[in-house]
């Protein structure tokens, strides 16, 4: 399977994905620009996102 970071994702498919958008891999050689990046691994869940969503608002509000 072809591996792409997301900048390269977003421009071969014409999309504006965010990080939060999908689950990254460690860092891999991205097919589509040949650097050393985080490729995508799959699309995220809604459940994923809004765990995400509130470790962010966790981590921001323990370190006020």
């Amino acid at each position: 399977m072809a591996e792409f970071c997301l900048d390269c994702w977003n421009k071969m498919n014409h999309t504006r994905l965010a990080e939060e958008d999908v689950i990254l891999s460690e860092p891999d050689l991205c097919e589509g620009c040949a650097e050393i990046r985080p490729t995508i691994v799959r699309y995220s869940t809604r459940r994923e996102k809004s765990k995400a969503r509130r470790r962010e608002k966790r981590q921001s509000s323990g370190s006020s």
